[in-house]
């Protein structure tokens, strides 16, 4: 079993659609774990290499980066990733006109996160972020 430490990053290709078209160009997210103390994590989060910011998640977070304490485990699959065929098991959660979807899969890595939000006017807006990049041996 492979383990996040200090030093990792996960660069994320984030896609945002509304009503079905492109809504900007994909951007990669990329994601540097800064530190880790106890169950707290310091992640730097840098769009298209610019724009550094902080923020503090838990080791327990897909990733130590997302957020999976309402999503429950509905399935599971073999996905296509860049890194190969992977098996993950799918979270998912509905809420108050949106959803998220996320693909994790061993050693709690999130392959695939999707969120939608029904806007105003009945157009769907979705993020769709699908790991491209990372220095951990997977």
């Amino acid at each position: 079993m492979t383990e996040i430490t200090e030093g990792v990053w996960f660069a994320y290709q984030l896609t945002v659609s509304c009503g079905g078209r492109n809504h900007k160009d994909p951007s990669i997210e990329k994601y540097t774990i800064v530190k880790i103390d106890g169950d707290d994590v310091t992640i730097q989060r840098e769009v298209d290499g610019a724009g550094a910011e902080t923020f503090e998640t838990k080791t327990t977070f897909g990733s130590c980066i997302f957020d999976m304490s309402d999503l429950e485990k509905k399935g599971s699959e073999n996905m296509t990733t860049p890194f190969g065929h992977i098996y993950v098991n799918i979270f998912e959660s509905s809420r108050d006109g949106g959803s998220e979807r996320v693909f994790l899969g061993k050693d709690n890595i999130v392959f695939r996160d999707v969120r939608t939000q029904l806007q105003s006017g009945g157009a769907l807006y979705t993020e769709t972020r699908e790991l491209c990049w990372t220095s951990m041996k997977l």
